[in-house]
């Protein structure tokens, strides 16, 4: 299936739509209010704080002010965008599984609509990313609530970046655990799909995974992770009858604005404490169809970006 294509809905009745018209103008209001006061929030206040140099303890204390906040913020936008329900925040089948402290982790995320951000600040109060592959060497920029945001309503321009000056995910790993402001997310798809099919990773990432788990087999920083491989993937499952993607940002605004009662899973899968390489194309691909019960693209977001570069040309 084509990710990109968006999901069939029934065609409404005169009546549905009156009330989705209705919908829209009383949450539109409440939804941009809640959303400024995020940003502001996060991005002019939080953010500023946690790049000063303080006494560790200030830092834990200050994490505790921002998951607090982003969390009643964050379920109340959530609530305005008709998320009423939602089931267990992780699911394993391993017996007596523990996920620790996931404060200093990277999260490996699939991305279908500008839910999914919203889920993730409400839940994580984490660090956003941009990342880049050049000459299969991984690259990440840390960018702002605001940003991550503003391109969750964009299919064609939320891909790969192109650059050269970013850090390493090792790097940025010590820094979110220095400085609480963890985890750390990577959309390692590269784009928005629209959830049936999840895009192929590209190799390269999967290189750096396995970099990342040998750095923390590792002395010393086996003693900050324990011994465990501070690494997971999340996905999210919304409800079927949601049109998760539009064909541009308003009508993805529309889609999310007009939708109410909606059920929404979260799945976590932790990257266990062994040696994975071999058996790591088969531990994700059970994950995606046996978990999330979707299918795995033959294409990467790299194939992808060239045909939106066509369409814009």
């Amino acid at each position: 299936m084509d990710p990109f294509i968006p999901i069939q809905t029934n065609q409404k009745s005169i009546v549905r739509i009156a009330f989705d018209i209705l919908f829209l103008f009383i949450k539109l209001p409440l939804f941009a209010f809640l959303i400024i006061e995020i940003v502001i929030i996060n991005d002019l206040i939080f953010r500023q704080i946690q790049r000063l140099e303080f006494h560790i303890v200030f830092h834990k204390f200050m994490r505790i002010i921002i998951l607090l906040h982003n969390y009643i913020s964050g379920r109340l936008l959530l609530l305005v965008l008709g998320y009423f329900k939602y089931k267990s925040l992780f699911h394993s089948s391993a017996p007596n599984f523990k996920h620790g402290n996931l404060q200093s982790y990277c999260f490996y995320c699939s991305r279908t609509s500008p839910i999914d951000v919203f889920v993730l600040i409400t839940y994580f109060s984490p660090s956003f990313t941009h990342t880049s592959i050049q000459k299969d060497r991984v690259k990440c920029k840390i960018i702002s609530y605001g940003k991550a945001i503003l391109e969750s309503f964009q299919i064609s321009k939320c891909g790969f970046k192109r650059f050269t000056d970013g850090e390493n995910i090792k790097d940025l790993m010590n820094q979110i655990r220095k400085t609480r402001t963890g985890p750390l997310i990577i959309f390692w798809e590269g784009g928005i799909t629209n959830g049936y099919s999840l895009l192929k990773i590209d190799k390269a990432i999967i290189n750096e995974i396995y970099n990342i788990y040998n750095l923390t087999q590792e002395q010393p920083q086996r003693s900050y992770y324990f011994g465990t491989n501070p690494q997971g993937i999340l996905c999210l499952q919304h409800e079927d009858r949601m049109n998760l993607i539009g064909n541009n940002p308003l009508q993805m605004l529309i889609n999310i604005l007009t939708n109410s009662f909606c059920s929404l899973d979260m799945f976590f899968l932790k990257c266990r404490q062994f040696n994975f390489k071999d058996r790591f194309p088969e531990i994700y691909q059970g994950f995606v169809e046996d978990t999330i019960k979707r299918g795995i693209s033959d294409q990467s977001w790299k194939e992808f970006r060239k045909m939106f570069a066509q369409q814009d040309a």
